[in-house]
């Protein structure tokens, strides 16, 4: 019989970058005040769930909400750049009416509300992205095949890593928002995804809903 897998993905709490509406890519921001009292708040919903390991990215953001996240349990937290969020080159630091002015003009796709950079000027492409998200996902079935696991990272990465779950190509998975405090729930038999939720983890939008 195949081993139950069940991954919890969470996109760390709010930074200053998110309310600024900068690209933070990846530049080691912190969480601001409310990211970390959301995060905080966000420890009761996790309480329900036993977890064997945490996983992280190696950015501050990211690192400080998995703590608070299992604030008081003894749970290891491995960080990996691995799961870093995307290098978004010349971008990062800047806003969105910043990035208008760079020339030549960066190409970007819209899909659903956003738009993503095709061409980031000496950053990371989509296939590069998508290529480093499939060795974390092998990764965590290598390593820790039949645990429950809390992938705490950043949207542009988890899109990715959401795309491989559902078997979607690099660019379908960008139709995938992801939001701060956001966990989606992964259930696996074997490698195969049997079920799926998603919640909000903070209180004011903390919304369930079922995949599968």
């Amino acid at each position: 019989m195949n081993k139950i897998t069940t991954i919890l993905t969470v996109r760390h709490g709010q930074t200053a970058y998110n309310t600024e509406k900068r690209y933070a890519g990846s530049l080691d921001i912190p969480l601001n005040e409310t990211g970390i009292r959301d995060s905080e708040n966000a420890s009761v919903f996790l309480k329900n769930f036993e977890l064997d390991i945490v996983v992280a990215s190696g950015l501050k953001r990211a690192i400080r909400t998995a703590e608070l996240l299992v604030a008081g349990r003894d749970i290891k937290i491995i960080q990996t750049n691995l799961c870093n969020e995307r290098n978004y080159g010349r971008m990062q630091g800047m806003t969105y009416t910043e990035i208008e002015e760079i020339r030549p003009r960066i190409k970007f796709i819209k899909l659903n509300d956003d738009f993503h950079s095709l061409n980031p000027p000496e950053g990371e492409t989509f296939p590069a992205l998508r290529r480093r998200a499939n060795l974390f996902t092998q990764s965590i079935f290598q390593n820790y095949k039949g645990s429950n696991i809390l992938v705490v990272s950043s949207s542009a990465f988890m899109q990715q890593m959401h795309g491989i779950f559902h078997g979607n190509d690099c660019m379908e998975s960008l139709r995938n928002d992801i939001h701060n405090l956001e966990c989606t729930i992964f259930t696996f038999e074997g490698r195969k995804l049997i079920e799926e939720k998603t919640v909000s983890l903070r209180k004011k939008d903390s919304a369930v809903q079922q995949t599968f």
